[in-house]
């Protein structure tokens, strides 16, 4: 089966206020967040291509070595706010006759390719339609102004910490799929996925200005290795 990595990366964009503006070309520890996924992007085995995504090649001057990757050029009006991440993944299954899709957004910059590479496995050998990385907090969670892991019943102590089932967030940074999955549902994420949990730090994704202040400061303390 042939497995390509697919990064998207979005000419113009208008990140919402919340995000960092361009963040896809910050630097982190010297390097642009691009830079960092192509670099890991390369280091996953059995992979055919590494690909960008984009309207606009500028962002191969982002890159410290342009040869560690191919660029395809997409329509500029799928970088409109409106498009969504499964148009732009069916225009780029119309032009690739790849099997597998290693989908990598440049936001995490301490990945490990072991973690991609067991994603990839779990697809390609072991019958999971398709995989992703994620996060556990072990931590007390609310969604939507109530209690999602504990009750607030009268008369019901509140858990420990390990006692509570913890809950899962995608870390929207890696998606493992193939092209069957997305022609037959128009979906990333399958009926039956893996899902592959790392760490704090390995799971942490640059989003905001403070996430790359942060990521800044793991860099320069050498944490990005903790836990290997």
């Amino acid at each position: 089966m042939k497995a390509v990595v697919m990064i998207p990366y979005w000419a113009g964009y208008a990140f919402p206020k919340e995000s960092m503006t361009r963040r896809d070309t910050v630097s982190v520890g010297g390097r642009s967040l691009m830079d960092h996924t192509v670099q890991i992007a390369n280091g996953i085995p059995n992979i055919d291509d590494v690909i960008i995504y984009a309207s606009n090649d500028d962002i191969l001057k982002q890159l410290r070595d342009a040869s560690l990757c191919k660029f395809f050029r997409r329509p500029s009006d799928l970088d409109d706010q409106g498009v969504s991440i499964e148009d732009i993944i069916g225009s780029f299954l119309s032009i690739t006759d790849a099997d597998v899709i290693i989908l990598m957004h440049p936001k995490s910059p301490f990945l490990r390719p072991k973690s991609i590479a067991e994603c990839m496995d779990k697809v390609v050998n072991e019958g999971f339609d398709s995989a992703f990385v994620a996060t556990s907090p072990n931590k007390l969670a609310w969604f939507r102004g109530q209690p999602l892991n504990y009750s607030l019943a009268k008369n019901e102590d509140t858990p420990s910490m390990s006692s509570i089932d913890p809950v899962i967030l995608e870390s929207s940074s890696v998606y493992v799929f193939t092209r069957a999955l997305f022609e037959s549902s128009r979906r990333r994420i399958g009926s039956d996925p893996f899902i592959k949990i790392v760490g704090h730090f390995e799971g942490f994704e640059i989003d905001q200005e403070d996430d790359h202040r942060v990521a800044d400061l793991i860099m320069n303390a050498g944490l990005e290795s903790y836990g290997e």
